[in-house]
């Protein structure tokens, strides 16, 4: 009781801070702007109170001013990324100017002047541009601005450069870019200071891929994230779009895609689709693909120094064309498909006063797709309407800001969101989908089948499944602000709130004529009770699946952060977070509450603590180090999946009879009726609701997912620009949220909880002859140090290259999953869906590398530009090399997979190394400020194909594993082939075998016209 009451007064204490600072400070969160702040003394260093500071850039709508204060200390809180002027007078002393100023997104810039006695009319010029090592600050990011994507390869995305930042790279197993050990679901996108991370998945999405011709700036924080950053445990990514200027500028560009300027595809690893025994290469053919991007942005005054406009549009046309022979009939076709993304932006900056300035921007990102096609493989059915099959996915944000100067020492900005996404197919034909398993066409003479039912592996006919809708829409609205002063040194307080308003309607995944399965001449090894069933032709499943709802929730955040300027040397960063959210329940049952889960302020309580030392006091060198603890907000994957969005039940039936089409499975929500010949075998629902109050399944005292991070990094500035750096760092998940599966006569179910804590190791929730404590706690630590080498674009050249050694250990890959080659389902992957799962063929609990580990990393990124009559040519190549990752053998034990022996096993996928390259050219034009451009980007220069995958699964995929009558005695050790020999298992012909490989070289044209 007192603890509870401890908590409750913590809690109370904490919301009246936070409440009384925010109506001091209104403050949080996104990172849109940059910060320039510093401090004005006389001769004798002593400080000047009231000098007058003045800053001018075309960035900036109108110049901008502020005193100092009695500390001298001045602060410019909301400053666009750009290059400014720094004018600052004070009588008696001549004026001091700071020239090519460089202020970057979420960066603090310092001009500290000291004056000269003498005339104000007479002045002190000095070069100002931003130091290289940014000595105010222990966070771990990479600015990316937009003469850094000219000049480098790239994709036509803000995103595609990640991989600049310090531990990041992208990983197809890891769900997206891996930052700092952190999978691609952990990551959070932020645009104009509105998040547009994938509500459902934790990814971006295509249609929020904004084209790099919008983006001002963009900066990836790996680490030492300050505290009004919450809701990602790996890294930070925000975007800022460009705005217009008192002089009008844009560019027409023309992009060129084609198969023509690529490499052929990669081979398949598959079963021959007529007799499972057998695993080929299938040889994929060349599509036919072309690729259009025509577009333009233009920016200008509406109104000079008040009112300035910025516009865009680049829409991609692709259009792809396929010749497929299908296996059911040996009928060749040809096959088109249509897709375009637009991308239309419009944005208006204003400054009516010199104390506010705004803007408001709107984005337009539909995706259209006309015609859909068959794969290459043959597997599908013929008579599927391609042609007439297609999507829709509108996709609309717009953003808002306003920015207050309310002192010389007091910002308030309030910015905000709306982000809306839906999804929806038409052209569905009607009809069953009939699917085989397996081929019949190899079946005994004793078991005949009419030629007119024969098939290969595949969709017999067509793969009707259908969205009708499926909207989700983001609002966000936010508070920030920056107060300064002096007092022991010079403080620069910021906090805040935000809300974050989520909502999803589905309609989603249906087949609204049915859908079975069909196994010939297979056994059902049962799950939810003992033995192995069968009709004399095999056995089938009728599938009921669909995923429907209509839910809302809401996150909040409060922060409180003082950057600290101690002295002249020494910076501290001090934080604390606080979050509360909760998580829907999408069941339409009126018994079970709308809220699922509800996380309280004192559960996400997150210090943020840094420090910043200069040693010699000069700006050229930096020993930082930072600690902090980071917790996720929660996806709507797991409440989709696990409270009540999903229905999936399949009901097993022997296959009686050859003639499937005499199956007609009723087409009513939620059926098992119809015309279902046969014996029922077993019924698996493989979404029992978890939230239900009759059969309560989430743990009461869950709590939310958690990092902890620790940083220390030392950088130092030689001549010539050049900056060295080294970087230790380690992130332990001190917990994660999953769900945690039991087999029951009904189907799996699953607890929602903390694996390693309450309901995973409370005994009476497994069966008795289970080991106590069974599951084990989530494990994941990343360990690295990281060396680099950077060179800002002088003398013609850039430099940015890296190499770390690291080592990604544990059980568990993130919320993305590893383990299954990038499944992005967060908190509901396959970790722990049942306990034996974390042990081996020993009954040992299983830890070891994860498969993303990589030992050794080296990322070089350069960029040189050569002058001639002609004009510029650049050559800008990007050259990555890394260990491979490790392979682990799975076998399947009673309906998942278990790494039997351990993890690595099988070694690892054979050493990586890429080339891409950029080319291009400009050539100047005879009026000022016109050129055209002409540019080649290439991925994978030289077209290596190195095995990035194998084929891991070592139980055969259509004999369902290994199965056991008492799961308890899997955790008592057993002999894998002596299993497989008695159960009659096969061993998978694919294991072992390349399963995915480096990706063929592809080459984008460019042409672009500047004015």
């Amino acid at each position: 009781m007192s603890t509870i009451y401890r908590w409750g007064a913590l809690s109370r204490t904490l919301l009246f801070t936070f409440c009384f600072l925010l109506s001091v400070t209104l403050a949080f969160s996104q990172e849109r702007t940059g910060t320039l702040q510093g401090v004005v003394l006389d001769p004798a260093g002593a400080t000047v109170p009231n000098a007058t500071v003045e800053v001018t850039s075309s960035s900036l709508l109108r110049p901008v001013t502020a005193t100092t204060d009695n500390g001298g200390g001045y602060l410019f809180g909301s400053l666009p990324g750009g290059l400014y002027v720094v004018n600052i007078t004070a009588p008696g002393f001549r004026a001091f100017k700071a020239a090519s100023v460089a202020i970057q997104v979420g960066r603090t810039t310092r001009i500290d002047a000291k004056l000269e006695v003498g005339q104000v009319a007479e002045s002190v010029v000095v070069s100002g541009e931003g130091a290289a090592v940014d000595t105010a600050t222990n966070v771990i990011s990479a600015n990316i601005t937009a003469d850094i994507y000219d000049r480098l390869p790239k994709g036509r995305s803000f995103d595609t450069l990640i991989a600049l930042a310090p531990g990041a790279r992208a990983e197809t197993k890891g769900g997206g870019y891996q930052i700092d050990g952190a999978s691609g679901s952990e990551n959070v996108f932020i645009i104009d200071g509105t998040e547009v991370t994938n509500i459902q998945t934790g990814v971006l999405n295509r249609q929020n891929k904004t084209p790099i011709e919008f983006i001002g700036e963009t900066q990836i924080k790996s680490s030492g994230v300050d505290a009004q950053f919450g809701g990602a445990i790996g890294g930070v990514i925000a975007a800022t779009t460009k705005s217009g200027s008192n002089n009008f500028h844009g560019q027409a560009s023309l992009y060129l895609e084609s198969d023509a300027l690529n490499a052929g595809p990669r081979r398949t690893l598959r079963l021959n689709p007529n007799n499972d025994d057998v695993a080929e290469y299938f040889q994929n053919s060349r599509d036919g693909y072309r690729s259009l991007t025509p577009g333009f942005t233009f920016g200008g005054p509406i109104k000079k120094d008040r009112i300035w406009f910025f516009l865009g549009t680049y829409p991609q046309f692709e259009r792809t064309e396929r010749a497929v022979t299908f296996l059911s009939n040996n009928t060749k076709g040809v096959y088109q498909s249509k897709v375009r993304q637009d991308y239309t932006i419009g944005k208006i900056d204003f400054a009516p006063t010199n104390k506010l300035r705004g803007s408001f921007s709107y984005m337009y990102m539909p995706t259209r797709t006309n015609g859909l096609l068959p794969g290459r493989e043959g597997t599908d059915a013929f008579s599927n309407p391609w042609a007439d099959r297609g999507s829709r996915q509108p996709s609309t944000s717009y953003q808002y800001q306003a920015d207050y100067t309310a002192t010389s020492r007091l910002l308030i900005s309030v910015f905000g969101g709306r982000q809306y996404n839906n999804n929806k197919d038409y052209g569905i034909p009607g009809g069953t989908r009939y699917t085989f398993v397996n081929s019949n066409r190899t079946l005994p003479a004793t078991l005949p089948v009419p030629s007119n039912l024969l098939g290969s592996t595949g969709n017999f006919t067509p793969n009707n499944q259908q969205t009708v809708q499926d909207i989700f829409t983001r609002n966000n609205v936010n508070t920030v602000a920056s107060y300064l002063f002096t007092a022991g040194g010079q403080h620069n307080i910021r906090g805040g709130w935000s809300i974050n308003k989520l909502s999803n309607s589905p309609v989603a995944s249906t087949w609204p004529d049915g859908y079975i399965r069909l196994a010939w001449n297979l056994s059902r090894n049962a799950l939810t009770r003992p033995g192995s069933f069968r009709g004399p032709y095999g056995y089938y499943i009728n599938r009921v699946f669909a995923t429907t709802g209509d839910v809302s929730s809401n996150n909040q955040g409060l922060f409180i952060q003082d950057q600290w300027r101690v002295n002249k040397k020494l910076t501290l960063t001090l934080g604390l977070r606080t979050e509360r959210e909760f998580v829907p329940s999408f069941s339409d049952n009126k018994s079970i509450p709308s809220k699922a889960i509800t996380f309280n302020w004192n559960q996400k309580l997150a210090p943020r603590l840094g420090f910043a030392y200069d040693p010699s006091g000069t700006g050229k060198m930096k020993i930082y180090g930072s600690f902090g603890r980071y917790y996720d907000i929660m996806k709507y994957e797991l409440p989709r999946g696990s409270f009540g969005g999903d229905k999936w039940k399949d009901y097993y039936y022997t296959l009686d009879s050859p003639n499937f089409f005499a199956i007609k499975p009723n087409p009513a929500p939620n059926s098992n009726t119809g015309t279902l010949p046969g014996t029922l075998i077993e019924t698996v629902d493989n979404r029992i609701p978890s939230n239900d109050p009759s059969n309560p399944l989430v743990d009461p005292n869950l709590l939310p997912v958690r990092q902890t991070a620790y940083d220390f990094g030392y950088d130092y500035l030689f001549e010539g620009g050049w900056v060295a750096g080294v970087r230790y760092t380690h992130k332990q998940l001190d917990r994660t949220i999953e769900d945690v599966g039991i087999l029951t006569s009904q189907g799996e179910q699953y607890y929602i909880t903390n694996p390693g804590f309450g309901y995973s190791i409370d005994a009476s929730k497994f069966p008795k002859d289970y080991p106590k404590s069974v599951t084990p706690k989530a494990k994941r630590n990343y360990d690295a140090v990281e060396f680099r080498l950077e060179r800002r674009f002088a003398k013609r050249y850039y430099v940015s290259s890296s190499y770390t050694v690291s080592r990604l250990y544990g059980n568990y890959g993130g919320l993305a999953s590893s383990d299954e080659n990038g499944r992005t389902s967060p908190n509901v992957n396959r970790y722990f869906d049942e306990a034996w799962m974390s042990y081996d063929n020993k009954g040992t609990l299983v830890e070891g590398r994860l498969a993303t580990d990589r030992p050794n990393t080296f990322k070089f990124f350069g960029s040189y530009d050569q002058k001639w009559k002609g004009g510029t040519t650049r050559i800008a190549p990007f050259l990555s090399a890394y260990s491979g990752t490790p392979i682990t053998t799975e076998v399947f034990v009673s309906g998942v997979p278990v790494f039997t022996n351990g993890r690595g096993d099988q070694g690892r996928t054979p050493f990586f190394s890429q080339t891409d390259m950029l080319l291009s050219h400009d050539f100047p034009l005879k009026r000022e400020g016109m050129r055209v451009r002409f540019e080649l980007n290439v991925t994978n220069l030289f077209n290596q194909a190195t095995v990035t995958n194998k084929y891991t699964s070592f139980t055969h995929t259509n004999d369902g594993g290994i199965n056991f009558d008492n799961t308890g005695d899997i955790f008592k050790g057993f002999n894998v082939a002596n299993e497989m020999k008695t159960q009659e298992i096969r061993r998978d012909p694919q294991f072992g075998m390349g399963s995915a490989f480096q990706g063929p070289r592809t080459m984008r044209v460019g042409f672009h016209f500047f004015f």
